[in-house]
């Protein structure tokens, strides 16, 4: 509905309102006994219940962590530089007998035993690369984990203007939509008053077509803002992923 025309409607209502009622009474009242904000979750609720839905605060999220685990992936990639060997052996072994362990040349005995023999060894292959690379890599990978981190920041910020847009939004058009039901309703009665006027010859023909005229103007009025307000309404159903209970 174009703004000329809706404060052109207003302006006819506030003409016909009842003796006695000024315009600031009659938005004052009516306005408040039908304030859709009390029938609304909090703001601060309506944020929060977006974040919790939101799929790209959900991907931010989850890129955010993988970055946080590329850093630690980073942080012990030198173990993979690091080997361990460990083994086990059965059987039956020679063995040097106490004297030739002891040195005497004269010992040449040896005698065979069952045993288990167990083996461990610990190796580090650092290639200079590892060494040069690592803190410059290291300082890459946080460098994305802090900025996967302020993405999710920002995702979250403009998620938080944007449910306060669609909220004001909502309660913009809702009220357009009463002040329109209101301008109908006048109407309403200003018609039938207007068809009793010109069967009694009191109003001209004229004048009868111009009051049906702003009738059809309202109506026409009206329902343009109804679409708006249900617009609104699933608007912001939509963000927060859940029915409004209005």
């Amino acid at each position: 509905m174009k703004k000329s025309q809706l404060v052109f409607l207003l302006l006819v209502l506030f003409c016909h309102l009842s003796f006695g009622q000024s315009i600031n009474d009659f938005i004052e009242k009516s306005l408040k006994d039908n304030d859709i904000a009390k029938k609304l979750p909090p703001l601060d609720t309506l944020v929060a219940m977006a974040k919790d839905y939101s799929p790209f605060i959900k991907v931010t999220v989850s890129e955010q962590q993988y970055r946080d685990g590329v850093v630690s992936a980073e942080q012990r990639a030198w173990l993979q530089y690091i080997n361990l060997e460990a083994g086990y052996n059965y059987g039956i072994f020679d063995n040097l007998s106490n004297a030739q362990i002891a040195g005497d040349p004269q010992s040449q005995t040896l005698f065979s035993t069952e045993q288990s023999r167990y083996t461990v060894g610990v190796s580090l292959r650092l290639p200079l690369s590892a060494i040069v690379n690592r803190r410059a890599r290291i300082l890459s990978a946080k460098g994305e984990a802090e900025k996967a981190r302020y993405e999710t920041q920002v995702a979250e910020v403009e998620l938080e203007q944007k449910v306060a847009e669609l909220y004001n939004d909502l309660l913009k058009s809702h009220r357009l939509f009463f002040i329109s039901g209101s301008i109908v309703d006048n109407f309403r009665v200003q018609s039938i008053r207007a068809e009793k006027d010109f069967a009694n010859g009191v109003i001209n023909i004229t004048e009868y077509t111009r009051l049906q005229q702003m009738m059809n103007q309202a109506t026409m009025g009206f329902e343009l803002q109804r679409s708006e307000f249900i617009s609104s309404v699933m608007a912001l159903e939509n963000i927060i992923g859940a029915e409004l209970n209005i």
